[in-house]
């Protein structure tokens, strides 16, 4: 019995002294975040998170957006986010009574695919100016990894193997059904090029997003319908 207590006494220090060293030896600095995609296999596309922060009285600004070490992408991706932080930078300052004393900016992205000859990503920017709520717009950046093309709705629809009418039809159809027709906005989603314009590209689909407003309420949030690839 005295020789068990022993055990445990011998093991209760060596324990103490373990947690001792843990928590006083100098521990190595953290590395970098990188994330790596659910990409094609075969592609090995390797994904890092870029941040833009930038502060002053009138506004805050924090926008996060993918980089792929792919440079025609990469400079696609970086182009609209670009274009939109310089936009916001030039809204005017809160007046003084303003529920929030600086603009705000947010971004984010999601939905990345990363395939053989596309990359397609989802970034999301969100401002805040002082009124009810903040209002995000979803923004589809398709870009062909080999030439940097910007993919159009009109490569989206190839793609798909059918005509903007089939897709708005459809589309139509399947709102009404999710959101009801007294509260869809049929205008919003009907057969024009400006509604469609706003696209993801995956492995096997085509979404497209229509944002806050565009075919529902604000508290509806955006909306989004796919269709299958056939190309």
């Amino acid at each position: 019995m005295n020789r068990f207590v022993g055990y445990v006494l011998a093991l209760i220090a060596l324990a103490g002294i373990a947690y001792a060293i843990y928590i006083f030896v100098p521990k190595a600095p953290a590395m970098p975040i990188t994330t790596i995609t659910e990409a094609d296999p075969e592609t090995g596309t390797e994904m890092q998170t870029e941040v833009v922060s930038s502060q002053t009285d009138t506004y805050r600004i924090e926008v996060r957006y993918p980089k792929f070490g792919i440079p025609a992408v990469d400079a696609k991706i970086k182009a609209v986010v670009d274009s939109a932080v310089a936009e916001f930078k030039t809204y005017p300052a809160n007046p003084p009574d303003s529920s929030t004393p600086q603009n705000e900016m947010s971004g984010s992205f999601d939905s990345v695919y990363a395939g053989p000859d596309i990359v397609s990503v989802a970034l999301s920017i969100s401002e805040y100016t002082g009124g009810a709520h903040p209002n995000t717009v979803i923004i589809g950046v398709n870009v062909e990894k080999l030439t940097g093309k910007s993919l159009t709705l009109d490569d989206a629809l190839l793609i798909l193997g059918k005509s903007l009418e089939e897709v708005a039809e459809s589309s139509l159809k399947e709102l009404k059904v999710i959101l009801g027709e007294d509260v869809l906005f049929p205008e919003g989603a009907a057969a024009k090029s400006e509604n469609y314009s706003t696209f993801l590209i995956g492995k096997d689909r085509v979404t497209f997003i229509f944002n806050n407003y565009q075919v529902a309420p604000y508290a509806a949030g955006h909306q989004e319908v796919w269709f299958k690839r056939v190309k």
